[in-house]
């Protein structure tokens, strides 16, 4: 009869073991794959801030020039182009993560990219507002 009631015993410890390893590895991998999410989406944000600055340059480079050329209006398509994908980052950005210091930079990044284009924002000074939000990501990434 011990015998019995000790291999009944052994089996719900089991189950049970095997049940919370189970939740474990789940919730481990669900983590993983959120975190995966946000590191996505803070890159492609991080590169489309990095690709409409570079277009604003050229823009700007070409306005220079003789006004109306097609080199100026393919390179303001390309600019207004890589605003939006800007746009789509973020979008993407606010389905992958709630963090308000990742949202919160992740916005002040952009805004400061798109100051550039009127002159009240230094690219130097946008580039350190797109740091500070990766490194944000990156602290966000350790926990």
């Amino acid at each position: 009869m011990w015998a019995s009631v000790v291999a009944v015993i052994g089996t719900l410890l089991g189950a049970l073991t095997t049940g919370l390893l189970q939740r474990w590895v789940s919730s481990r991998a669900e983590h993983t794959a959120r975190i995966q999410r946000l590191q996505d989406a803070a890159t492609s944000l991080a590169d489309a801030l990095t690709d409409y600055r570079g277009r604003l340059y050229w823009e700007t480079r070409l306005a220079t020039q003789d006004e109306g050329t097609p080199e100026q209006e393919e390179a303001t398509h390309e600019s207004w182009a890589a605003r939006s994908r800007v746009n789509y980052a973020i979008n993407r950005l606010l389905l992958a993560t709630q963090d308000e210091r990742i949202l919160r930079l992740a916005t002040e990044a952009r805004n400061a990219t798109f100051d550039v284009q009127t002159g009240t924002c230094a690219p130097p000074d946008a580039r350190e507002q797109q740091f500070a939000f990766l490194t944000a990501v990156a602290e966000a990434s350790r926990s």
